[in-house]
């Protein structure tokens, strides 16, 4: 029997519906994810490989200098008074070489080559780079800290070392040329014959080798920066591909083939997070994002803050900072007790970096205010010094990202070396950066292309299919049920009463008054 025509249309209707609650809610989520997975490993294949291979667009890397308006005062004992200057705006292009890929372990090696380029227009006003300002002479306080801590009864010999290489130092403050300081180099003269200075430069020469530029005539370079830039860095960092488990694209399993590290103790070791260049897919607020720095030796954990959006887009904002290392059980372990831990918000670079430094977020921003109250000038703020990286959540792609650090030196007070009798025994502050990404909108534009647009016509298209699939059944049920609707419409659904006039009359007389006989 053929089917009348308004019930064949509700069929279609109701098959319209029901695929759109299908295609819209099951089929397209899970395409678009099985999708986002191959798309998200660091295959040859993909575009995600490619960025995370040679990055297209230069970072932000801002560097701010403290200089110290009162190094006389601070010599005999006073706090330091420092002020800001920078941003010093350099263009960072990062770069992985020497690619080298193994398909049974999913893994990947790699070397970073980052290269710094000057940008004077986006920098401070009036900022050249070739400034001169005042600050303790990093090289020569990282010696004494150094040999303090692990050599104390070398201090002697390290002093008579300074007084040769340095010519009679009068301060361990020193005017520095702030392009010397960070890429060029200061010289550092080792061409010495007595044997405290000739000790030293032998030990710089075979500890040092990577931080230092060396020159005729036994003259070294000693920059922040300089042996950075545009060099091939020799640790080789291992990495996860993510091609068969993408939710480990970019962990590192190895540095210089090595599981875990052997700077610290128990758990700090081990090797937890991306590179930082790539996060996994799919995320949502209840995830706990890490990333290993190998700047800094250690794993970061941002946690969720708050729902955000850039240039249109939907992105959750995560937060980190250094930490409570002395009250953290989980961060005690950068310590070689609990007892040694620094106060709140610094961390002991020593171990990693080779010299006594102290990292923590600008101005001591998140620190214990006598740290802040020791140095004068500052001005910690949760906008200008928090460490902040705004996630699309479904790609996991960085989409604005500020990560800032700062480095710190201990102003050592020891009557073993005369420049240092009279320190105030402060930590204070050297230099903080900000190494920062905010996508162009030609990224933005292709992401919003490849997957948001998609999904708002998906997102559209279904909802049509379910509303128009609904509403012409809901017409075809209204058309094939229309007499029985009449009817029930027209019929009175309460019975009518009929009058007898008789029983009427009769009820009436009742009302009439009694006649009374007299």
């Amino acid at each position: 029997m053929q089917l009348p025509k308004h019930l064949k249309i509700a069929g279609g209707c109701s098959a319209a519906a029901i695929f759109g609650v299908l295609f819209g809610w099951v089929i397209f989520p899970t395409i678009l994810k099985s999708q986002l997975k191959k798309e998200m490993t660091l295959s040859k294949k993909t575009d995600v490989r490619k960025m995370w291979e040679k990055i297209p667009f230069a970072l932000d890397f801002k560097v701010y200098l403290f200089n110290y308006t009162n190094p006389d005062e601070v010599h005999k004992g006073a706090l330091p008074i420092v002020k800001e200057i920078g941003p010093y705006h350099f263009e960072e292009w990062k770069e992985k070489v020497e690619v080298e890929e193994h398909d049974d372990t999913d893994t990947i090696d790699y070397k970073r080559r980052d290269t710094f380029i000057f940008n004077k227009m986006l920098s401070g006003p009036g900022l050249t780079g070739e400034e001169v300002i005042v600050l303790p002479n990093v090289f020569m306080m990282g010696i004494i800290s150094k040999v303090y801590i692990e050599k104390p009864a070398m201090l002697n010999m390290i002093g008579k070392a300074i007084n040769s290489i340095y010519g009679n130092p009068t301060s361990i403050f020193s005017s520095v040329n702030v392009m010397d300081l960070l890429f060029r180099g200061t010289i550092i003269n080792c061409n010495q014959n007595e044997f405290a200075p000739k000790a030293v430069c032998t030990a710089l020469k075979k500890e040092g080798a990577d931080k230092l530029i060396y020159e005729p005539n036994n003259q070294y370079r000693f920059s922040l920066f300089g042996k950075r830039n545009g060099t091939v860095d020799s640790q080789v960092v291992t990495v996860k591909r993510g091609m068969k488990n993408v939710m480990d694209v970019g962990k590192v399993v190895a540095l210089d083939g090595k599981t875990e590290q052997d700077i610290w103790r128990d758990q700090c070791n081990e090797l937890i997070g991306t590179d930082g260049t790539v996060f996994p897919p799919f995320l949502t607020e209840f995830d706990r994002l890490e990333s290993f720095s190998t700047e800094l030796c250690r794993t970061f954990k941002p946690w969720y803050q708050k729902k955000t959006s850039y240039n249109g887009i939907k992105t959750n904002r995560y937060i980190a900072n250094i930490g409570d290392l002395a009250n953290d059980p989980e961060l005690q372990c950068y310590c070689d007790e609990p007892s040694s831990c620094p106060p709140k918000g610094l961390m002991n670079m020593a171990k990693c970096m080779g010299v006594q430094m102290f990292a923590s977020l600008p101005h001591f921003y998140g620190c214990e205010q006598n740290i802040i109250n020791n140095v004068k000038g500052l001005n910690p703020d949760v906008n200008e010094h928090e460490i902040v990286i705004d996630f699309e959540p479904i790609t996991g792609t960085p989409m604005v990202a500020k990560q800032r650090v700062q480095l710190s030196m201990q102003l050592l007070k020891t009557d073993k070396i005369e420049l240092c009798k009279n320190l105030p025994d402060v930590i204070s502050p050297l230099f903080w950066i900000e190494e920062g990404i905010a996508l162009n909108k030609t990224f933005v534009n292709m992401l919003k292309h490849q997957l948001f647009l998609p999904k708002r016509i998906v997102g559209v298209v279904r909802w049509l299919l379910v509303s128009s699939g609904l509403l012409g059944l809901l017409a075809c049920l209204v058309f094939h049920f229309k007499d029985n609707i009449m009817r029930f419409a027209v019929s009175d659904p309460v019975a009518a009463t009929k009058v007898n006039p008789e029983a009427e009359q009769k009820d009436n007389s009742i009302l009439e008054p009694a006649k009374i006989e007299i």
